[in-house]
């Protein structure tokens, strides 16, 4: 069935607002709790737990908000497992990533206009002197401290708005396994709750899962990587921070945008070979059983993401 094209911009629009607002709420608790610096090895319980909380709270209320418009995908490796499943034309597929993309820099742009006074306590002051409005911590993160005056000089956004970086302590390839892995438990999780046929407690649950598993992925990856596990997510704080004057594409950055297809081809390939036609316990074979729905999150009409095969 073809579908208008005013329903295809309204997923596509869904998808751009949420990515957006996804950036603001995540990275913007990153900066709040004044202790963000991506891959810090050793960074107080508190703040990974606080950062781990807003953005898989953040997901699943998204979710729970654009799912019955788009999907609630918000995440270029999620809309890349509904491509290779045969839930989405290419074209669709590529328009929900430019949205997702999009809305991240949007997003990040807007929480930029938000933080950006934080750091003007730092400018052209030394530890010793930096004013009530900002803290060591803050400047130190945000600034290059010149060597010869001991003064914090050319700020850029606080904490690089979020922006991922991999650890010193770990190397490049343990980066992309931890993402890969973070990825797959995000997407696997999305197939499991939202699309199986089988899943008991149906797809009207799937954004708690799902908001959980970003969560749990956040507790492991934010001492190593940040955690991306969506390169939208990356994109947004990176492009914004080297524009204002950060140096966003430092350590690792291919990982964040290779490792979250990797672990989504894995998950997808997962369930499509051997979980999507596993019934569950005290079921009859599901095997020529529709999908209870083609969605990240219910009570959605069947084939919302898949109206788009079709389309013209």
């Amino acid at each position: 069935m073809v579908q208008s094209k005013k329903d295809l911009f309204g997923a596509v629009f869904a998808e751009f607002l949420a990515t957006a607002l996804f950036i603001w709420i995540g990275c913007g608790a990153a900066i709040s709790s004044n202790t963000w610096h991506s891959g810090n090895s050793n960074p107080e319980l508190g703040s990974v737990v606080g950062i781990s909380i807003a953005f898989g709270f953040g997901i699943s209320v998204l979710a729970y908000g654009i799912g019955h418009v788009s999907g609630g995908h918000i995440n270029p490796a999620v809309t890349f497992s509904f491509l290779i499943r045969g839930e989405m034309s290419l074209a669709s597929a590529i328009m929900y990533m430019l949205a997702q993309f999009f809305g991240a820099f949007i997003g990040a742009l807007f929480l930029y206009a938000s933080v950006v006074g934080l750091t003007t306590g730092c400018e052209g002051n030394s530890v010793d002197t930096i004013d009530d409005g900002a803290n060591e911590r803050l400047c130190a993160s945000s600034c290059t401290l010149d060597a010869d005056s001991g003064l914090f000089m050319d700020c850029g956004p606080p904490f690089g708005l979020g922006t991922n970086v991999v650890s010193g302590a770990i190397g490049q390839g343990s980066a992309f396994i931890a993402e890969l892995i973070g990825t797959f438990v995000l997407v696997f999780t999305v197939l499991m709750a939202a699309v199986h046929p089988s899943n008991g407690s149906g797809p009207n649950a799937a954004p708690i899962a799902i908001g959980w598993s970003v969560m749990l992925a956040h507790l492991v990856l934010v001492p190593l990587t940040g955690c991306g596990i969506n390169p939208a997510r990356t994109f947004g704080p990176a492009i914004v921070s080297l524009f204002f004057g950060a140096d966003s594409f430092v350590r690792g950055a291919w990982v964040y945008y290779t490792a979250p297809f990797a672990g989504s081809l894995c998950a997808t390939l997962s369930y499509e070979i051997i979980f999507k036609h596993v019934p569950a316990v005290g079921e009859e074979a599901v095997a020529n059983q529709p999908p209870r729905s083609s969605s990240v999150v219910g009570n959605i009409p069947e084939g919302l993401t898949s109206k788009f095969v079709d389309e013209a």
